[in-house]
């Protein structure tokens, strides 16, 4: 291919074998697949950057665990479902699956 570079990476057989799968799927190459991964990966990696980020995203979830437990041992379950609900519609889901390329 031109413009291409000829480089080596060490992997897993297991994993090398998923990822050719995976591939295969796709109608490309492991290597191929690979690349365009960790190309999507650089591109859209935003958060969290710093470690302070990620103690606030785990402070936040465990913040919000204790006050579910504390709604629950008070009988408001349904106050709990009704916030989910409105969570969801804020910021729905990941997919369990990755996208295709």
């Amino acid at each position: 291919m031109v413009g291409t570079v000829n480089k080596h990476i060490r992997i897993d057989e297991e994993l090398w074998e998923r990822l050719e799968a995976a591939a295969k799927d796709r109608k490309t190459t492991a290597n191929r697949l690979l690349a365009e991964l960790a190309a999507r990966w650089l591109e859209n990696r935003e958060w969290p950057r710093t470690d302070v980020q990620i103690q606030v995203a785990r402070s936040s979830l465990f913040t919000a665990q204790a006050v579910a437990r504390d709604m629950i041992a008070a009988g408001r379950e349904e106050e709990i479902e009704e916030i989910r609900r409105d969570i969801s519609r804020i910021a729905p889901d990941l997919p369990e699956e990755p996208p295709d390329i």
